[in-house]
């Protein structure tokens, strides 16, 4: 009697799976020697070379293939990883249907011949070649079930065959199977001490240091932001903190881990000293954070991993994005290119603006900012100043040398707009005193050339600046025109600039201006706030 359905008892089940009719199974090894070579054996029961590996009796695939590398070739301990393909072939083949597996197999350590101890009865050789030439021995349908292996290495999937052909997908899962990198999100968190987060990991980043950036695996549904966004909640519980911007990309090249990994690192921060108390360790991958200098972050992490926050302080100083290989910065990185890397001036004519070399050029020259600021006084004299943005007149922010934070109202030049710096000073005193459009804006009093500094360690630097000072002329009702103004502002006498303007420079800068203004004689050369002499 056949039967055709299993019964709910167990013992019913074992006697139907006993007599249910099935194919035939084998599984293979695909293992690979310190060069890259597959490892192929020449089977005297038939024509051809083959992959180690052998039938599955009754027995799971992988306890088949561990006992057929011992049997044939005397290896034990060899770790049988991922499935790479499975092959179904129908009964017209072999007289009964059979299914063959091919797994990636790593032995301990390295596996010379010479400490091979081959079955004689079953296998005249085994050899070491290269993959081209082991598909050029192997025999159909053999051949291309190894190729489909081999390719799947080179991905996350495994390839589906029948009698060594791919089996039809629909399309979806055919961009599922396609080879692709692992992508992985870091986060470069900061604090408002200029510090940076070194998380202290539960494992090894390699050379035995356990130091690293928050981070991990990007999932395949998620964006990079997104997942940056899960590894800060999984392994630090911080849940109310948006991720920022990208400031590099790190492509580590196939043979670290088999498989090419891009890494986006995202800022994060800076973090209060709530947030930062509330940190914790939910998923246990990381064990303790340390809030370090950037510097003395650079000397406890591994290279590659502090070349990516090295570059990533530099990019988030400069506002760009590092391009990376290996940690190191590529020709077409704006951050950290040495002048003897970059592209010669004139090694790409204006004629060839979309040249290679031309393309390069550009993202690798220096970068500066452009902001445009008025200068207008009160019937008495006194300056206007307004308090100072966060995006505006970055270049009285950096030379603060204490509490004030007055400047002159201005703005960043938006030149993706096509805005030119009178423009943006028309724009400056309609957002930053709530000015109408027709007020003028006068002469050009000055341009201040803010050079580049420091910002924090690691080699980060702020770009420098150039600022446009205007003429904004005289408020005769100061107070009736700016007290319904969209912000703070107060009108402050020359004498008391350097108590009040934004730093050393800033006062410096406004003196230089109304020099200007009262001598008529045209605009003056500032450098850092201050006339240059020339």
């Amino acid at each position: 009697m056949t039967v055709t359905q299993p019964a709910a008892d167990p013992a019913d089940l074992s006697a139907y799976l006993a007599v249910h009719p099935a194919p035939v199974m084998a599984a293979d090894a695909l293992i690979r020697d310190e060069a890259g070579r597959i490892l192929l054996v020449d089977p005297s029961y038939k024509e051809g070379w083959d992959l180690p590996g052998g039938m599955v009796d009754d027995e799971e695939p992988v306890a088949a293939l561990e006992r057929e590398l011992h049997e044939e070739l005397g290896v034990r301990g060899a770790r049988v990883g991922r499935l790479l393909a499975v092959d179904s072939m129908p009964k017209e083949v072999y007289g009964r249907s059979q299914v063959a597996c091919v797994y990636a197999v790593h032995p301990r350590g390295p596996l010379p011949l010479e400490e091979l101890s081959l079955q004689r009865e079953e296998l005249r050789a085994a050899e070491y070649v290269p993959e081209r030439e082991a598909l050029s021995r192997l025999p159909e349908p053999l051949r291309p079930r190894v190729a489909a292996a081999l390719r799947a290495s080179l991905g996350s999937h495994t390839a589906q065959l029948r009698q060594g052909r791919a089996v039809p997908v629909d399309l979806r899962d055919h961009f599922a199977l396609l080879p692709s990198p692992m992508m992985a999100a870091a986060a470069l968190i900061t604090d408002g001490r200029g510090r940076v987060l070194v998380a202290e990991h539960s494992y090894d980043h390699g050379g035995g240091s356990p130091y690293g950036l928050p981070g991990g695996m990007v999932h395949a549904q998620e964006s990079p932001r997104r997942g940056a966004a899960r590894e800060l909640a999984e392994e630090l519980g911080l849940t109310g903190v948006p991720v920022g911007r990208l400031v590099a990309v790190d492509s580590t090249p196939a043979r670290s881990y088999g498989r090419a990994l891009d890494v986006h690192v995202f800022t994060v921060g800076p973090l209060s000293d709530e947030q930062a108390a509330s940190i914790g360790f939910p998923d246990g991958e990381i064990v303790a954070v340390h809030w370090l200098p950037p510097d003395e972050a650079l000397a406890l992490l591994p290279v590659q991993i502090g070349n990516r926050l090295r570059y990533g302080l530099r990019a988030l100083a400069a506002g760009t994005v590092a391009h990376l290989e290996g940690g190191l910065p590529q020709p077409g990185s704006p951050v950290g290119v040495p002048v003897s890397r970059r592209p010669p001036p004139g090694s790409a004519s204006a004629e060839e603006p979309d040249t290679a070399a031309h393309v390069d050029g550009r993202a690798v020259r220096a970068k500066a900012f452009t902001a445009a600021a008025v200068l207008l006084t009160d019937a008495a004299g006194r300056v206007v100043l307004v308090r100072a943005a966060r995006d505006q007149d970055r270049a009285a922010e950096r030379d603060s040398d204490g509490d004030s934070d007055w400047v002159l109202p201005g703005v960043a030049v938006d030149s993706d707009v096509g805005e030119s710096p009178r423009e943006a000073a028309r724009r400056a005193v309609r957002e930053r005193l709530g000015l109408e459009s027709q007020d003028p804006v006068g002469r050009l009093l000055a341009v201040d050339w803010c050079p580049s500094r420091p910002a924090g360690g690691a080699g980060a630097r702020f770009p420098a600046e150039a600022l446009y000072v205007y003429d904004g002329g005289v408020l005769d009702d100061a107070e009736a025109r700016l007290g319904a103004g969209p912000g703070p502002w107060r009108a402050v006498p020359a004498r008391d600039l350097g108590g009040l303007a934004r730093g050393a420079a800033a006062a410096a800068r406004v003196r230089a201006c109304l020099a200007a203004r009262e001598r008529g004689t045209g605009a003056v050369e500032l450098t850092a706030g201050h006339p240059v002499e020339g």
